[in-house]
């Protein structure tokens, strides 16, 4: 077990796999989407991994000037049939055997009150609706927000106490990083061409109209379906494979529909 990283200190360079390639360089993404902010979460199958996968996805546009990133503890090969290079607006890391969540310390808690938010409560009522069914007392794995320089630096660290005690869309974390200060010194100089170069950077993506960038039609139905004896690892996993795009950027637990 590691131990909980602080501001100040740096994140070690790694090599990280996405559902559509392997070996990345963490430096490299650094280096092109600093300051990045990188949000850990639980496996992508989660109720809520996923329904803030779909918020994220949705609010991308609004993080004009820093990166983002999501790590979740799933396996790339299980993704792989649905998760390409473009599905996401973001890069997806997948940590399936925990090695940065054991380096970081992020904590695995059991029981309602030590885990769930209002928020989380709700998504999960409507997800066990659609046929969720994780076991009693399961294990959740906590959150962790942080934001980096492209040197690894740690400028900002939240631990979070509940599963959904992170930033709650990319609007937020746009918020958050002029809030702490933490945009270019030239920020406010460049800010109408960065807005208009946006797009084009890796991993950015401009303002959906009426539904552009993501495929028409009826969504699939996404149903979740626990299995006894699963812990913090791709448990409630749906068949991805059956899930076509509308179906894995929608939020399958939105309490508006």
């Amino acid at each position: 077990m590691g131990k909980r990283i602080t501001v100040g200190e740096k994140l070690p360079f790694f090599q990280y796999d996405t559902p559509y390639s392997a070996a990345n360089s963490f430096r490299a993404l650094l280096q092109d989407q600093s300051p990045l902010v990188l949000v850990f979460f639980s496996n992508f199958g989660h109720p809520v991994t996923r329904t803030f996968v779909s918020r994220y996805a949705h609010s991308r546009y609004r993080l004009t000037h820093g990166g983002f990133a999501m790590v979740v503890r799933s396996d790339p090969a299980r993704l792989a049939s649905s998760v390409g290079p473009r599905t996401l607006p973001y890069p997806l890391l997948c940590d399936a055997d925990g090695v940065l969540y054991d380096l970081l310390d992020i904590p695995v808690r059991s029981g309602f009150w030590r885990t769930c938010s209002l928020e989380a409560w709700q998504i999960l009522k409507k997800a066990r609706r659609r046929g969720y069914n994780a076991p009693a007392g399961a294990p959740q794995q906590m959150p962790l927000t942080l934001i980096l320089d492209k040197d690894g630096t740690v400028l900002f660290c939240h631990y979070g106490t509940s599963l959904t005690d992170v930033p709650a869309d990319c609007g937020a974390m746009q918020s958050l990083l002029d809030e702490l200060d933490l945009l270019p010194e030239d920020g406010d100089d460049t800010e109408e061409a960065g807005e208009a170069a946006a797009p084009r950077r890796r991993g950015h993506a401009a303002e959906p109209e009426d539904g552009d960038g993501y495929d028409d039609g009826e969504a699939a139905p996404d149903r979740l379906y626990g299995r006894d004896g699963d812990a913090v690892q791709e448990y409630g996993s749906p068949d991805l494979s059956q899930t076509r795009l509308m179906g894995l950027l929608d939020d399958p637990y939105d309490e508006d529909e």
